[in-house]
């Protein structure tokens, strides 16, 4: 490694059986089963979860819409001397994700089978058209690593316990302004 960081992992949640997977956020740890720790100390807290996965972000072949149409612009002015690779049945599936506004997240919508990222691409616009989409995500499956859904109840259990307060649950602050206030209040009458 080039530095002392870790290497970033992405987090995707599924929140429940038969929903698809969505993106949570990121982590930085030194293996998956560490990042899956640490994505479960940080998103699993409050909300029900079925199952967490992780990949490491440079296995991600990620393109805007935009990026998506140049390059349909720039092979549609090429001659058209396209290679009959069509995926074989043993091409290794890539699973599909797409965001359609700037404030949403990254939803799985599917999956296809291609020899390379940028063949899987290609695959994911045509096979989950969405003109709304504006980011388009693939990774291979075997990339992936997830959370064992029978271990759900040791890496789940503890946050449903919700021992992650409020800050306004703690009357330490409430109290402080108190104190301060009096003391100013003594202070003054001193003089």
């Amino acid at each position: 490694m080039p530095d002392t960081q870790f290497p970033s992992y992405i987090v995707f949640d599924q929140s429940g059986e038969g929903k698809p997977a969505f993106y949570a956020g990121a982590v930085h740890a030194p293996d998956p089963e560490m990042a899956l720790l640490n994505a479960r100390d940080v998103f699993a807290r409050r909300d029900e979860h079925v199952r967490l996965w992780v990949v490491r972000e440079s296995q991600i072949y990620a393109k805007t819409a935009e990026e998506l149409s140049e390059s349909a612009n720039q092979q549609a002015n090429q001659p058209t001397n396209r290679s009959t690779n069509q995926p074989t049945p043993s091409s290794p599936p890539y699973l599909v994700f797409q965001k359609t506004i700037h404030r949403g997240t990254l939803v799985q919508v599917g999956e296809v089978n291609a020899s390379d990222p940028a063949e899987a691409m290609t695959q994911a616009t045509a096979t989950y058209p969405n003109p709304k989409a504006i980011v388009w995500w693939v990774l291979p499956a075997s990339a992936i690593h997830r959370t064992d859904p029978t271990e759900n109840d040791a890496l789940f259990g503890p946050a449903e316990d919700k021992h992650y307060r409020h800050s306004n649950f703690y009357p330490t602050v409430t109290l402080m302004r108190e104190i301060s206030l009096a003391n100013e209040k003594l202070d003054w009458k001193d003089e």
